[in-house]
């Protein structure tokens, strides 16, 4: 007759040796941090400014706003029109997002005004140079003669920053489309 206790022996005897071997390298130097190299990804542009505008925003409070502003229109030709053009409601930022939203975008603004962008390419460059994750989604090519713009989910901080270059740039902090994405939808109903 076999004994129950000799499998549970050498499974425990299997466990204790495997935490000794994972036990020998404690208390011992760490590894060196391993060198830069040239195929090695830069530093995220972003990190300082970042960091800056959240300690800037990080006490921000909110304005005060007018009462009875959310009511619906009383005059039914204002309901209409509110009820066609509700696919642009935006949500609301917090004080601390619309801070941090208004730095991105003051941000951009003096890069575009430095910068003679004329064309998308020339636009998704000049977002990914400050850090911006400006790929085809995000910068676009306007219709007629609106020229490129952009619309931007800021990373780490959700406000969209969305604008065009020109003369003067047009560049705006605000929430998330209701109806998805910070890019704003086009057509209603």
């Amino acid at each position: 007759m076999t004994s129950r206790k000799a499998p549970a022996r050498g499974a425990a005897a299997a466990l204790i040796a495997a935490a000794a071997v994972l036990l020998t390298g404690c208390g011992s130097a760490p590894e060196p941090a391993p060198r830069a190299s040239a195929s090695a990804p830069a530093a995220d542009p972003n990190a300082a400014f970042l960091a800056e505008v959240a300690a800037r925003c990080a006490g921000a409070t909110a304005a005060p706003t007018k009462a009875g502003t959310d009511a619906a229109p009383q005059d039914p030709e204002a309901r209409k029109y509110a009820e066609n053009h509700a696919y642009r409601q935006q949500t609301e930022l917090s004080p601390q997002a619309r801070c941090r939203g208004e730095a991105h975008a003051a941000r951009i603004r003096s890069a575009l005004v430095a910068a003679a962008v004329t064309d998308s390419a020339q636009l998704a460059g000049l977002l990914r140079g400050l850090g911006y994750p400006a790929g085809s989604g995000e910068v676009y090519e306007a219709g007629g003669a609106g020229g490129p713009g952009f619309a931007l989910l800021i990373p780490g901080t959700g406000p969209c920053v969305s604008g065009r270059p020109g003369a003067p740039a047009r560049i705006e902090a605000h929430g998330v489309y209701v109806e998805g994405g910070c890019k704003e939808p086009a057509g209603g109903h």
